[in-house]
This record gives C-alpha cells, structure tokens and sequence, in this order.
C-alpha cells in the first residue's frame, strides 16, 4: 500500500475519510494551463474540455495572468501568449545561457511564474561556478560554488537584475505571486534557512534580504519545495518530505508582510494540516489552487490530479478533504489555475498554425525574428542599436482623463514611433511621432471625449498599449505590448 501520511497536529490517516474523490466538477468560468507533449493547453475546470494554444512544440512550462495572458518557458526563453497562440513577446532572461554545461555559469530560467497583473515574471535559476581556497595546498584549492536563486523580469521583455524593482534574490527557488507585488519564496539552497521566505521586490534595493518566515519540521519533514498560496490568503499547499513524496496543506492567517528583525510574528506561522503521499511514480509537482480556493492541483506521473480542500476558517480540519487524487487531465504537467476562461473551440490543429502566425509557411518560427528584424533584446546588425523600450507611466483614470495616457518611450535610434491604447478589444487613441535619437521621451496619448467616456464607465480599466518603432531607413517595425490596470483615483 502506498503511504498516505496526514498530520493534523498529530498523525491522522485521510484513508477513514467519509466519501470518496470528489466526481466531475460543473464546469466555470475560470481555466487550467499546463502542458503536454511539449504543448501548452487549457482546460475547463472539470477537465471536460481541452483547448490546445500551441502546435510547435517545445514548451515546458505555463503560468497564467488573471487575464488569459500566459508566460510559457521555451528552451531558455521565455514566450508571452496569447489564448489562441499567438507570441505576444519573445525575449530571454539574465540567466539564459546557450553555451555547452562546461562553459556556461548559469543555467535557467525554470518555473517561470507570471503576477497576477500579467506585468511580470518570477523565476527560479541556478549559479555553478568555482573559486580558490586561500587555505590549501594543490591540487585541492578549486572549491565548487553551487547556488540557485530566483530572478524578476517585465513580463514582455528583457529585464537586467540592477533595473530598481527587479533585483534578483540569492538562496531560495520557486517563486509563487501572493498578490502583484508579494512572492514566496521557498526550498533554500543553505541550511539552517527558513524553509519559506516573503520577498517583496519592488520595496527593496540590491541589499535587500527576503524576509523569514516559517519552517516545516513535523514529523522530521526534510525539507519544502515549491508551493501556492490561495487568493484569501487563508491556505498554503506545498510540495514536501524527500525527493517531494508528500504534498502538505497548511492553514493560515494572511500572509506577513511585516518583519522585525528579518522574522515574521511566529503569530504568522503556518499550522500543518495534513499531508498526502501517493504520488504516481512517487513524486508530486509544484500545486496550485483553484481561484476559490476550495480545489488543488498537482501532477505526478499519471497526470494533472485535483482534490476537494476544506476550509480551513477555524483551523485545521479534514472534513471534506478528498482522500486522494482524481485524474483531471491524463499526460498533463505544470499546471496553473486562473480565473480566465477557456476560449470557445478546440484551438490550434497541429500542423496548421493561423495564417500569419509562426509556423505558417513563409513564416519565422517562435523564438526567431522577421526579415530584418533584430532578435528581441539583442542589437541590431545594421545599426548596433538595441530595440525600444516602454513603459506607462499613467497609473489612475483621473490622471488620464485629465491629461491622457503617458508612454516612457527610450526609442534606441532615429525613427518614427507609434502607440495605440485599447481598452479590451476598444481602441481608444493613437499617436504617431518622429524621433531624432534614443533620448527617453514621453508620449502622451489624448483622448477623445468619446474615449473619456468609455474609459470612466469601466470598472476595471485595463489598459493594453501597443508601441511600435521603426527606425530610420527600415522596413520593419519593433513592437512591445504593454498592459497597465489603473487605478480609479
């Protein structure tokens, strides 16, 4: 019999549950991401439908934004999609090394994790290198340095560790978004660390050290992997015990956000629920919540498995809790449930990529650029010159129904830039100018009174900014797409 070790403050055995696996789910307004074959797909919540958003292969993770858009890891790069497939942004990290294993210092990045805003992307990395030992005799003065670490990016470019809200953090892997600026951070590479850290990147400076926050030791648990957190902050899930046989659940109150002296209030702390071990092929993969909360996701050698998780409102309990897995999606990995959902269809055909998509004849493949085009992020041949970079710098409506949507637009050479502001499937304004440099300028897109009025009536008004350059001479323009949520007032 497999074990199934379950921890309620003392040892507990799910196995005299009342009931069994929870049965098909009816279907909602929310979607699985994960991947298969190589494929990234999405699936309805009760696994009754598929829709596959890629065809050329080569995916090895997802992670999807509160609005459909998805970070999926390809080879080192990573690619923004669209729902139906579409590369939305192509671009590679810090740590996206090429070179053979003997010449290359980093390796990553892995486990790519997009906010829940869709603006940016954690990510786990590894450091191997070696340095001289002052305090030996040859040939034993090489000392092997091995660390892992977790890096920040814009979610549509190329980001540098020194740019202010996107430093690294050495010492502890698998990034998961507790809100748009908050991750946990877990699994450290030295002991005695805390087993799981609160990181807030964009409140810190290069010296910055995430704060501690608990350790798993029950019943001698080894040590904790990657994990989730539920939207209500109420429940965490984390991949457990050695070489992750067990998957535990812990009940919660809010996640800190305060710290004296580098450690959170043991108030904070964590109370281990239960644990589950029978995984298939004995391993368990990264989890995720359901938006409610209310289901759990994992995948091991079967496929993607989902449970009934309680409430946890008054602490730790079992009631309710699935004894073990169901089989959601057979063959399936990396999953990640979000609350947007499946678009209508099957999706893309293998084989026959949309028209003017890559992969269609004529056509560049994911990852290679157009006919004279620069690759994303790299110089290009005939100028030297890199490729533009934006961001907006409107954050409230009022702001922009004042003044319109500023741009930040660094254009990197002469030329003529474009930016195009939707909201939804709306396009609201548009405006053309011609640069004589790469001096960083603002663009302020004005709106029409039509255009206030749509934008004031919105709830949330997410914006969706194209920023297209083309520079002088060239045939081809470089675009970025940005998004922005603004905030009422």
């Amino acid at each position: 019999m497999r074990r199934r070790n379950h921890i309620l403050r003392r040892a507990l055995v799910l196995a005299t549950l009342v009931g069994a696996a929870a049965g098909p789910a009816a279907a909602q307004a929310d979607s699985i991401a994960y991947v298969k074959d190589g494929d990234v797909y999405l699936s309805t919540s009760d696994g009754a439908r598929q829709y596959r958003v890629t065809a050329n292969g080569g995916y090895s993770d997802v992670s999807q934004a509160d609005d459909g858009t998805m970070i999926a890891l390809h080879g080192v790069r990573l690619h923004r999609l669209a729902r139906d497939g579409r590369v939305l942004a192509d671009f590679d990290t810090p740590v996206s090394d090429t070179r053979p294993p003997g010449s290359r210092v980093f390796y990553g990045p892995f486990e790519p994790a997009i906010s829940p805003d869709g603006t940016k992307v954690a990510y786990t990395y590894y450091y191997m290198t070696q340095t001289q030992n002052p305090n030996c005799y040859p040939p034993t003065c090489l000392v092997a340095i091995n660390e892992g670490g977790t890096g920040y990016s814009h979610a549509d470019r190329q980001t540098s560790w020194d740019e202010p809200g996107f430093h690294k953090h050495s010492g502890w892997r698998h990034p998961a978004w507790v809100d748009n600026g908050t991750t946990l951070l877990s699994n450290p590479t030295h002991l005695p660390n805390a087993d799981v850290v609160v990181d807030m990147p964009g409140n810190r400076g290069k010296t910055f050290m995430a704060q501690n926050w608990f350790s798993d030791a029950v019943e001698g648990n080894p040590h904790v992997s990657g994990g989730d957190v539920t939207r209500d902050e109420r429940k965490l899930a984390f991949v457990t015990g050695e070489n992750d046989k067990t998957l535990t659940l812990y009940a919660i109150n809010g996640v800190p956000r305060t710290f004296k002296d580098g450690e959170a209030d043991p108030s904070t702390r964590p109370a281990v629920c239960y644990r589950y071990g029978d995984a298939a092929g004995g391993t368990f993969g990264t989890p995720s919540f359901s938006p409610d909360g209310t289901k759990l996701l994992w995948a091991d050698a079967e496929g993607i498995k989902v449970v009934d998780v309680p409430s946890f409102a008054g602490g730790c309990t079992t009631t309710g809790a699935s004894p073990s897995g169901r089989v959601l999606v057979a063959g399936g990995s990396q999953p990640d449930w979000g609350p947007a959902d499946v678009p209508p269809g099957s999706g893309v055909t293998p084989g026959q990529p949309k028209p003017g998509e890559p992969g269609q004849p004529g056509q560049p493949k994911p990852g290679e650029p157009r006919p004279g085009e620069p690759k994303p992020g790299q110089p290009n041949p005939t100028t030297g010159k890199r490729p533009i970079a934006a961001r907006i710098t409107t954050t409230t409506v009022r702001s922009a129904l004042r003044s319109g949507i500023a741009v930040k637009v660094t254009p990197r050479s002469a030329g003529r830039v474009v930016v195009k502001v939707r909201l939804g499937s709306r396009l609201l304004a548009t405006v053309t100018r011609s640069v004589k440099g790469s001096r960083a300028q603002t663009l302020r897109v004005r709106l029409s009174a039509k255009a206030r009025r749509t934008l004031a009536a919105s709830r949330a008004p997410r914006l969706s900014v194209q920023v297209g350059h083309r520079p002088t001479g060239a045939k081809s323009e470089h675009r970025l797409r940005l998004t922005k949520t603004l905030r009422r007032r």
